[in-house]
């Protein structure tokens, strides 16, 4: 039985599995709309609002399974809504790389959406539910980078594919995306269930059992690293939900965790990471070169696959940097320079015709430059930071809440993305610099750092007897530092003594967020 590193190596390689999907749909979508028989196939697709709806109905998909698994993540668990997520997928993969209609195209990516809302709205918590503290931005960092990896591989594979014959130029791409389910399904037997999941359902002997597996390995059961966790979480879930609350206690705000308060933080990351313009260039990325830069087909699908390439680099590098710096720090640098980046992609479109080949490379270069900012700090943190900052009653309904903004806000983005680009040129990308530039000071003055802190120490900054306010003030340096502070310490050291005093060492009733 795996456990320790193993165990968790085991653990992010079926999490990234599950966050596969979703960038290398964009990688897939971004090549096979210029594809010559896609199109001979598919006509319709030379419309630029039929294009929007191609890309983006896989995000309205996503929409519904980020529903489905608010609605029955719970009491399915991580593992099985990831397991039904992927075999929704797999459906929805098929149906779309057998398709000789443009119904059954649109119907299959939906389909396909459905699922991969499912998975992404959970791998990250079922990976920020089992990790240490210590390890737990890094790992979920590895997990949200497959999203970056396979869109480069993606991009890769349709240049590669657009020089082979007929159809397989794009029915072999749309048919790998069943490798990651694969990998997936094959993963799942040989990792436990969430620990806090498990504790949360009343499960303890298999609670404690997945935290001693997690912990490390070789640890016994009695072993007081295990028995610390084991009493923290069990003594973090009876004070923070003390007794059943309806969600319409949660909307007017009369529990005493801010649920509220947390998931629309981690809804508006996503909204912001959506917002700042990435999915205007992910899925439209080749044709904006084709159109916007006046480069040819061939040149457009390598300096794609090159932007690809760059884009995975720069987000590996969030691996080291998202504990150093914390969450908060690349939330704002990352925005500054994205800001400038959509800046002077305007400026360089702008005046494109004075001097097309300068103008040109001006323009590339600093859309190249957009997304290495953004792979090394949005691309990474709102998925981290979703899966942290809600509490453990609201954790799978306000990760798939957030997931469910970014699907939404993409579809936004994705569906008028063509029409924009088509009728307002470089104005389009003045849109994007603004809306950077204004979720600097929302950033500031709302987001907390959550670098270095346990789940239990977010309950309690957030518990409404607590001295923090919804807006940050400037003084407020326990929001803003990455290192843990000493009053989640304390109240660690405090939660776990009460917790070993009780005889029982049970929670017999626990605060539950329902429908009202």
């Amino acid at each position: 039985m795996l456990d320790g590193p193993a165990l968790e190596v085991v653990l992010t390689a079926a999490n990234s599995a599950a966050q596969a999907w979703y960038g290398y749909d964009q990688g897939v979508v971004s090549g096979i709309l210029i594809s010559p028989d896609f199109i001979r196939v598919f006509p319709q697709t030379k419309v630029s609002s039929i294009q929007g709806i191609t890309a983006s109905c896989f995000s309205l998909g996503n929409l519904a399974g980020c529903l489905i698994a608010a609605c029955y993540g719970n009491r399915l668990g991580r593992k099985n809504t990831l397991r039904i997520g992927a075999v929704i997928s797999a459906i929805g993969a098929v149906l779309q790389f057998l398709s000789f209609a443009f119904p059954q195209l649109i119907v299959g990516r939906v389909i396909n959406g459905v699922g991969n809302g499912m998975t992404s709205s959970t791998c990250g918590v079922y990976q920020a539910e089992s990790c240490r503290s210590d390890r737990r931005g890094k790992l979920s960092v590895i997990v949200v980078l497959h999203n970056v990896v396979f869109y480069c591989a993606a991009t890769w594979l349709t240049l590669g594919c657009s020089f082979l014959p007929g159809g397989y130029q794009w029915r072999l791409p749309l048919a790998l995306q069943l490798v990651p389910c694969m990998f997936l399904v094959a993963l799942l037997p040989l990792v436990p269930d969430s620990p806090r999941w498990l504790l949360m359902q009343g499960k303890t002997e298999q609670g404690l059992e997945a935290i001693r597996r997690y912990s490390g390995r070789g640890l016994e059961a009695e072993d007081p690293v295990v028995q610390s966790e084991y009493h923290s979480i069990l003594g973090a879930i009876r004070i923070e939900r003390e007794s059943q609350i309806s969600f319409t206690h949660v909307l007017a705000r009369r529990d005493r965790s801010s649920h509220l308060k947390r998931l629309l933080l981690g809804c508006g990351g996503q909204f912001m990471q959506q917002f700042g313009g990435i999915n205007a260039l992910n899925y439209y990325f080749t044709i904006m070169l084709i159109d916007n830069v006046g480069l040819d087909e061939f040149k457009a699908r390598v300096l794609t696959g090159c932007n690809a390439t760059s884009y995975m680099v720069s987000s590996a590098l969030c691996f080291w940097l998202i504990e150093r710096c914390g969450r908060r720090v690349l939330m704002l640098s990352g925005l500054s320079l994205q800001c400038l980046a959509y800046v002077m992609v305007a400026i360089a479109i702008a005046l494109l015709r004075q001097a097309p080949y300068e103008w040109g490379i001006v323009a590339v270069a600093f859309l190249f430059f957009y997304y290495a900012t953004f792979g090394c700090t949005w691309g990474m943190v709102p998925w981290v930071y979703q899966a942290e900052i809600n509490s453990l009653a609201m954790r799978t309904q306000g990760a798939a809440a957030a997931t469910a903004t970014n699907w939404l806000a993409g579809f936004i983005c994705t569906q008028f993305t063509p029409t924009g680009i088509a009728n307002i040129g470089y104005r389009f990308y003045i849109i994007f610099a603004v809306f950077n530039l204004a979720f600097i000071a929302v950033v500031y003055f709302l987001y907390p750092e959550t670098a270095y802190r346990t789940l239990e120490d977010l309950d309690v900054y957030f518990d409404r007897d607590s001295n923090h306010r919804t807006i940050i003030p400037i003084h407020d340096t326990v929001a803003k530092q990455s290192k843990r502070p000493f009053e989640a310490i304390e109240a660690e050291a405090q939660r776990v003594a009460a917790t070993k005093a009780d005889a029982k060492g049970i929670v017999e009733h626990v605060e539950d967020v329902r429908g009202a």
